[in-house]
């Protein structure tokens, strides 16, 4: 069955979208997997790092393919595309994919271990895989059980839209405002203290071409210890990286905000918009092929939780005002979220900070502060998960399924 022949422009242009970043990730992931080849067989550089970077980009691939097919779908003019999107979640997958995480998770760190280059070049990608999507999996289902999904074109192109517009665009503006305040900063300097300015600019000198790691925190130690510098590196990472991620992680339901159908939809769009980006985001945050690709794989699936959460709220917030007219409720969403999100980035850059005391004289902050901000971090956790769960069962009592009247609009042509 077909629908009217009219042009759905929409589906069109996030077609165009997914077409240029399905090249894009083919592209990356064939050089960085013969760069991995040529690695190993030369004994250089990382080559199980790469091959994750390379399995990573490849399945981003896949997913994002997928996506678009079912938007085809929808500017094919089917009716199936319009059908209600239904998450096949079960409680019995709860077991299924802590057991998966754990075993892949502990099976890779054995590997990487032994620090075997043709052993992790051939199991840590795939193991990178089954540790960072099934929590994914789980969590989307948990936060969505009973909540309607809308169309399936819908959800897909959401998925999609969060792989690919939605990271470029914070990217390029965290890079623009990144350049911003060092730029700012080095004027501010070189009026002010202009010998210190002649000083930057000789550690410059002796840091190019440095590659051994105790050296440049040898000769960057003094600075990185600078109470200004610590205020601003933690400034960056937990003010204003969340309060750009957190506008632009649900740039898709923005883009669908006045054909949400209640907040409750918009929470769960929310969170696909988070679990999207989190997919697109620690996958290629675990291209390290190291001893440390245990600690890395596990714990971007607290990342994971932190950004379907924030999304989520903010998912809500966004359907609110549309919906609903409570425009306040959008800024409580949202500030909300950048609060949480800033207390995260602040506590993991500060264990980031406080794990290299030691190599620039300040051995007292492995002690002093890493326990404290990793309890924070587990904390965090915690309520994050509570807040994920406890906003399902609220809005599951709340929210009306309506997908009748969708199918019959869309079947009049019209979105």
């Amino acid at each position: 069955m077909i629908q009217t022949n009219k042009t759905h422009w929409a589906s069109i242009s996030m077609l165009l979208v997914f077409g240029l970043g399905a090249s894009v990730l083919l592209m990356t992931s064939f050089v960085l997997g013969i760069s991995s080849l040529i690695n190993l067989f030369t004994e250089k550089g990382d080559p199980a790092g790469e091959m994750i970077g390379s399995f990573a980009f490849g399945f981003q691939m896949v997913v994002l393919l997928l996506c678009a097919w079912f938007v085809l779908q929808k500017t094919m003019g089917k009716v199936r595309a319009d059908l209600p999107f239904v998450f096949p979640f079960a409680n019995w997958q709860i077991f299924a994919v802590i057991a998966t995480m754990v075993l892949s998770a502990a099976i890779g760190g054995v590997i990487a271990y032994t620090e075997i280059p043709w052993l992790g070049w051939i199991l840590l990608p795939v193991l990178t895989l089954l540790v960072i999507t099934p929590p994914l999996w789980l969590l989307f289902g948990l936060a969505t059980n009973g909540i309607d999904l809308g169309p399936r074109w819908r959800v897909f192109g959401i998925i999609g839209l969060s792989m690919t517009a939605g990271p470029l665009i914070m990217i390029i503006l965290e890079i623009v405002l990144l350049l911003g305040i060092i730029i700012a900063g080095s004027i501010i300097i070189a009026i002010q203290r202009p010998l210190l300015m002649q000083e930057f600019i000789r550690l410059g000198r002796m840091l190019e071409g440095e590659t051994n790691p105790d050296v440049i925190l040898g000769l960057m130690g003094p600075y990185l210890t600078n109470p200004l510098v610590i205020a601003t590196i933690i400034g960056y990472i937990a003010v204003i990286v969340p309060l750009i991620e957190e506008l632009f992680k649900p740039l898709a339901v923005w883009v669908f905000a006045t054909k949400i159908e209640s907040p409750a939809q918009g929470f769960a769009m929310g969170v696909l918009s988070g679990g999207a980006f989190a997919l697109f985001e620690s996958l290629n945050a675990s291209a390290d092929g190291s001893s440390s690709w245990p600690v890395i794989a596990s714990v971007r699936a607290g990342t994971s939780l932190l950004h379907m959460t924030t999304s989520g709220l903010v998912g809500w917030g966004i359907a609110s005002a549309f919906r609903e007219k409570r425009i306040l409720r959008f800024f409580a969403a949202y500030f909300t979220s950048v609060s949480i999100h800033g207390i995260w980035n602040a506590c993991a850059i500060g264990t980031g900070i406080s794990s290299i005391g030691e190599s620039i004289g300040k051995p007292e902050w492995l002690f002093n502060y890493i326990p404290a901000l990793l309890g924070g971090m587990f904390v965090l956790g915690i309520g994050m998960f509570v807040v994920l769960i406890a906003s399902n069962r609220k809005l599951t009592t709340v929210s009306a399924v309506v997908p009748v009247p969708q199918i019959e609009k869309n079947e009049e042509g019209v979105q």
